[in-house]
This record gives structure tokens, C-alpha cells and sequence, in this order.
């Protein structure tokens, strides 16, 4: 008799892969299968050498039971019990274990806690609640329960189960708070927790101003004075440097209708109880549904990272700013330590077919969102963010890898419990093992009505135009300029809220740094001029403003592009910039007011922008754009090159925005001065605008 060892998955419902190494291999080799019901014969179907191992494809004449136990035996009576191999990604796995509630993880009443575990291929399932176990029962749909008697309000647990052989130990992916660095899990009771309210003002969604932040960075900075630096609990406060208005009170009054927040779910790189040792943006998901512990006074204390991220969103609710969450539900951070690939291993991924874990992301593994269970998890998890935290929207990052269907369904969730939720993200095409006509990139915008997408054609055109305006001449671009301030209307977006206008935002380099690393002869003044000149240009076109932190005071990283984890200094807003040029946030901040003032600067359909919006090239660089409605017309006089143009305004023409700003706004005649816009409004007199009315009539 020889002693072996091999393992076994099931791969269909009448397919197995063993594997052994070679030094166990024989001449000839059977195998059996056995059940506490059954026993049968196995037929080598095919046998593949591998440099260390030897793979069998075994092949049964009876189909299997996926709700039953298996052992596999070899001639010589070795055995190991099957495990579940590719049969987790198939169709009839997802018909046998999708659970359609919505109640997993600690269910906490005062005298007395429901704890749901969804894992079907686990023989067995323990709970571990504050020093005490709770051996669980097996439901439907693969669901294990256990209701433990009292009060469990703030106590740890975690869960203990055997999964393909082997016991495992996990946290709940479910759960709403934890211990310190993922540790374990936490009950709590939603009676101590906060009911947010909305901002007053609800704007359309075409009409949304976006101003990108980091927790961290918005508070950190020593000079600006903040008392809670790096925390949540800073980016409610308003210290003051001099004369000026720091934090909340600087983000009110710039204007802005939304704040979107950089990740704040509980991420895997910055040892929660000493940030200061690492700096990370946060791109690497650890705990969906828990505030990251590191932005709060105590990631000890479950309730704090709650409560104080419920306070600073309601201080923002309370200034009338909406706030928008930027989640990543694309990849995780390390992917054999997942909480759900612990719990089902094989099934939160996507494979190739040479069943590898596919990389779309570069991060080693993508989200199978398709799948049932993965699907209902990011629904459950935005919906939450919403209901506990009072989310007014959500940020995807690498939304085209992340399923059609399912982003469909997250709207249709989140809007049936506030309408005017605003969902967007980054929709590259990246190849991640799904048909392209199947994911939420740009290109299937018609497939996502109501969902936005970063535009990098925007982006990158405006960039090489601002650092070059010869680019408008040498490329022929004048009639993609015209496009791009329409809301990219003869691209593949189906209306213009789906285009999120931006230039710069935390990837990449800052726009003053972009052409500075570009152009390093670029004098200081025309950086400045050229960084102003592009975000006036996001802030006159169609579709949706986005800003980041900073932008509005040439916000700069020493030159750095990628800063995913580079040191505070290089990160944090540097707010003594803010003081430095408060001429020109105050122009920026009345220009975002202009803007909310004259919704016919962000209308809602391409059909009134082809009705209202024109254009016409006043010399080769020098662009008319006007846009009109019944009682004003609006002229932007964009002057693409570095020279000043001179320019002759009509009779009833009133100059509003100009910069740097006209000596005499009254003038007849002046100068615009290179890479500036010139903003004049007309407005109709009341007996034009009724006798056109009555025309219409």
C-alpha cells in the first residue's frame, strides 16, 4: 500500500480535478467516489503533467449533489474530501445559493442578535462571539444562522468554519464596524447611531459642481491650524489663517454643490493606529462597509469612526453641500485574504480561461460583479452608505470594469430611496474576462442612462491645447473644441450630465505641475495664466464641473504624478497657497456662482444645446461661444493663444468675468489678454422678450 496525498475540486456536476504532486504519482491509478448515499467508479477522462504537480480529470456516470458530502479515494484507500472547484463560478451554483435577502451579517436587538453567514460550501460554521461560541445552523440558500440570547451591543466576534477541508477563520464582510486594522468584528446597534438629513438645496444633476477631497489631506497641514488633523472630525472644521476662512467655511463659500470624498471604507495599506508611519490614497479595499479607522480619534472604539463620519457629512448637509463617496468595488486589496474568498474560494473573482484570476485593474484581481451574491454585496453595501451615512452619490473607481447590469441596478436601488442620487466614474475599457458589450465603460453609455464618466477626451485635449495652442492649428482641432464645450454632444454619451468636464483630479499630475513637467521653460506667470485659463474652460462648458481640492490655487505635489503613497507633505492641501492667492479664488468662486446663476450653462439635453449654444471662430484662435435663452444671451470670448486679442463688444454687451480683470469694464474696445475668457451678457429687454413670446404663442 502507498501512502499519498492529493486534493480534489469539484469542477461541474460530474467533473473533478485532482491534483498530486509527481513524487506520488503511479503507473496505474483509480479512484472512487463516496457518499454517505452512494458509491461509484471514476473514469480518468485525462491525465496532464505539470512541472511539479499532476492534474487527473475524472469524469462520473452519476451527476453530483452540491448539497451533499463527498470523500475521494484512490487503489490504495488514500482519501481526501472533495472540495468545490470551478463549480462555484457556474450557472447552477448561482440557482442553488443566491440569497435574495438583505440581512446578512449581525442583526442586533436589544435582547437579542441574528447572525447571518452566507457561506454554502462550509461543512461547518461557528461563531466566536466576545469569548463565547455558537455552533450554527445550516438554511437556505446556504445561509448559516445562529440568534444568540442578550445584549451583544459593541462585542467582537468573528467566525470559525471548514471550508474544502480546512478550518478558517474570518471576519463579516457584512459588518459595520470593526476593531482596529480589520480585526474583529462588531455589533452594532443602530439606535445610537445618527438619522442624516439632506442638503437644502437639491440641484439637477446636470447642474452638480464636484470638488474632489481627502480626508487627510484637507485637515493635515500644521500651518493651517486645524485641531483635528487628518480626521474626520477635521473636515467639518473652519480654522483661520489671518484673514481667511479655512476648511468647511472655504468650501461653502468657493461654492460648490457636491464634495467628493476620496476613500474612507476601511483600507488595507495605513496601520490605523499610527497613520502617520504611511501615506495611502486608499485604493485598496479591505472592509466595504466600515469606515476607515485611521480618519478617526479611536479605531479602537467601533462607534467612533461611525459617528464622527456621520457628523462631519451632516456639517456639510447643514453648509447645503451634497457629498459623494468615492468607492472602489473593482478589486481588493489582497486577494487570497478577502473576507468572501476566504468564506467561497474561487467565486468573488473573475478567471480566464486558463482559470487565472484575470487583471484588468493591475491589481491583481477583478471584482466579478456578474455574479448573484457579488452583485447583491456592492448593492447592499452602497444602499447602506446611503441610508447610514446620508451619501448623496457615488464615485467608481474603474467603473468599466464593473458590470452594465449591475450598475443599472445599483441606480434603480439607491434612486427608489432618494431620487436625486448622482452616480459616475471612470469608464475606461480594460479587459477583465467579460464582453466588452457587457461592461459600464464609456463607450456603452447608452447602456447607463443617468451615470456619469469621467472624459478623458475632454481631459487630454484641453491639456495639450493649454500647453500648446499652435495644437488647435496643427490638429485641425476647432471643431472638437466646439464639441467638447457642447458636452463631447457628437460622442458616445446620450446626454450631457453623463460628461464630467475635468482637467485634473488626484491621479496624475496636477495641472500646474503637468505644465511645468512638460514645459519646464514655462515661465511662472504663464503657468498660472494657463492652469486659470483651463478650469475656466470646465467651468463654461456643458455637462458636469469637476475640481480638485486646490485647483482653484494652483494646487501643486512638487512635480510628482503619481503620489498613491507619497509622503503628507507631498499630499496635504497646502492652505498657505490659498492666502497667497485669494484674488484668484474669489474670480474662481464667482465664476462657480455665474454658473448656478444661468442654468443655461449646464442644460440637461443635447437637443436645447443644439437649440441655444453657437459658435464662431473669430480668427484662427479666438473662439466665440454663445448660449441663449429667452430673456439673455451669454458670450464666452475664448482666447486659445498667449497673445492678446483685441475686441470690440456690442451696445447692450455688459462684461462680467475677465481675467486678470479689465481696467474699465465699460470700455467699448479693450484687450483679452492670451489663454483668458471674456464673459459678456446681454439681456433681452421685457417688451422683445413678450412680443417674441406672443410670436411663439
Amino acid at each position: 500500500m502507498a501512502l499519498r496525498t492529493f486534493q480534489p475540486y469539484l469542477d461541474d456536476v460530474s467533473s473533478i480535478r485532482l491534483v498530486m504532486e509527481k513524487r506520488f504519482d503511479a503507473d496505474t491509478m483509480s479512484f472512487t467516489i463516496e457518499s454517505p448515499k452512494t458509491s461509484s467508479e471514476l473514469f480518468i477522462s485525462r491525465r496532464v503533467e505539470e512541472e511539479k504537480t499532476v492534474v487527473y480529470h475524472l469524469t462520473s456516470i452519476h451527476s453530483f449533489n452540491l448539497e451533499d458530502d463527498y470523500v475521494i479515494y484512490d487503489q490504495d484507500r488514500n482519501k481526501a474530501e472533495l472540495a468545490y472547484g470551478h463549480i462555484v463560478r457556474s450557472s447552477l451554483f448561482e440557482q442553488l445559493f443566491t440569497y435574495p435577502g438583505n440581512d446578512l451579517g449581525a442583526n442586533y436587538q436589544p435582547k437579542e442578535t441574528l447572525f447571518k453567514l452566507w457561506a454554502p460550501i462550509s461543512k461547518q460554521v461557528v461563531l466566536y462571539l466576545a469569548g463565547h461560541t455558537y455552533p450554527m445552523k445550516k438554511a437556505q440558500q446556504g445561509v448559516w444562522e445562529v440568534t444568540v440570547p442578550g445584549n451583544w451591543d459593541g462585542k467582537s466576534y468573528y467566525y470559525l468554519h471548514r471550508v474544502n477541508g480546512q478550518w478558517t477563520e474570518v471576519h463579516d464582510p457584512y459588518a459595520k464596524s470593526s476593531l482596529a486594522n480589520a480585526g474583529h468584528s462588531v455589533v452594532i446597534n443602530p439606535a445610537k447611531l445618527r438619522k442624516p438629513s439632506r442638503a437644502k438645496t437639491q440641484v439637477p444633476l446636470s447642474q452638480a459642481i464636484l470638488y474632489e477631497m481627502s480626508v487627510r489631506d484637507f485637515s493635515w497641514q500644521k500651518e493651517a491650524g486645524f485641531q483635528y488633523p487628518g480626521q474626520y472630525r477635521g473636515l467639518s472644521e473652519s480654522p483661520r489663517l489671518q484673514d481667511m476662512s479655512l476648511g468647511l467655511d472655504y468650501v461653502k463659500n468657493l461654492g460648490v454643490t457636491h464634495i467628493q470624498l476620496m476613500p474612507l471604507y476601511d483600507f488595507g495599506s495605513v496601520d490605523e493606529q499610527h497613520p502617520e508611519l504611511i501615506y495611502n490614497w486608499g485604493y485598496d479595499p479591505v472592509q466595504y462597509n466600515v469606515p476607515e479607522g485611521s480618519f478617526s480619534s479611536n479605531p479602537n472604539d467601533p462607534y467612533a469612526r461611525i459617528l464622527e463620519l456621520q457628523d462631519a457629512i451632516q456639517a456639510y448637509h447643514d453648509a447645503d453641500i451634497s457629498v459623494v463617496m468615492d468607492v472602489v468595488y473593482n478589486h481588493v486589496y489582497h486577494a487570497e485574504t478577502y473576507a468572501f474568498e476566504k468564506i467561497v474560494p474561487g467565486y468573488f473573482y473573475r478567471y480566464n480561461e486558463e482559470e487565472v484570476r484575470t487583471d484588468g485593474t493591475y491589481c491583481g484581481n477583478d471584482v466579478a460583479s456578474e455574479r448573484s451574491m457579488v452583485r447583491n454585496y456592492i448593492k447592499q453595501s452602497v444602499r447602506q452608505w446611503v441610508e447610514v451615512y446620508g451619501f448623496d452619490g457615488f464615485r467608481f473607481d474603474l467603473m468599466g470594469i464593473i458590470d452594465s447590469k449591475t450598475m443599472r441596478e445599483i441606480q434603480a436601488e439607491l434612486t427608489s430611496l432618494y431620487p436625486n442620487i448622482y452616480l459616475y466614474g471612470e469608464g475606461w475599457k480594460m479587459g477583465t474576462g467579460l464582453p466588452e458589450q457587457k461592461l459600464a465603460h464609456q463607450y456603452n453609455a447608452y447602456q447607463l442612462p443617468n451615470i456619469g464618466f469621467f472624459n478623458d477626451d475632454y481631459r487630454d485635449t484641453f491639456k495639450k491645447i493649454l500647453l500648446n495652442p499652435y495644437y488647435i492649428i496643427e490638429h485641425q482641432q476647432q471643431e472638437k473644441i466646439q464639441d467638447l464645450l457642447s458636452g463631447s454632444i457628437n460622442g458616445h454619451f446620450i446626454d450631457p450630465q453623463q460628461s464630467l468636464n475635468y482637467l485634473e483630479c488626484h491621479d496624475n499630475a496636477t495641472l500646474f505641475d503637468y505644465l511645468n513637467l512638460q514645459n519646464p521653460n514655462l515661465s511662472r506667470h504663464d503657468q498660472k495664466r494657463a492652469a486659470s485659463f483651463g478650469l475656466q474652460l470646465v467651468l463654461i462648458s456643458q455637462g458636469v464641473v469637476f475640481i480638485q481640492s486646490g485647483q482653484e490655487f494652483f494646487r501643486t505635489k512638487n512635480g510628482f504624478e503619481n503620489t498613491y503613497n507619497s509622503p503628507d507633505a507631498i499630499n496635504q492641501l497646502d492652505w498657505t497657497r490659498a492666502l497667497r492667492y485669494q484674488n484668484h479664488i474669489q474670480f474662481i468662486g464667482d465664476f462657480i456662482r455665474f454658473r448656478k446663476e444661468h442654468p443655461i450653462l449646464s442644460q440637461e439635453s443635447y437637443y436645447s444645446i443644439e437649440e441655444n449654444c453657437s459658435f464662431y471662430w473669430l480668427s484662427e484662435y479666438v473662439l466665440r461661444y454663445q448660449v441663449q435663452s429667452e430673456t439673455e444671451t451669454i458670450q464666452f470670448i475664448i482666447n486659445f493663444s498667449t497673445q492678446d486679442y483685441h475686441f470690440t463688444k456690442g451696445e447692450h454687451q455688459e462684461v462680467h468675468f475677465t481675467y486678470p480683470p479689465l481696467v474699465d469694464k465699460s470700455a467699448q474696445e479693450f484687450h483679452i489678454a492670451g489663454q483668458s475668457i471674456c464673459t459678456l451678457v446681454e439681456t433681452k429687454k421685457e417688451d422683445l422678450v413678450e412680443e417674441e413670446t406672443s410670436l411663439l404663442a
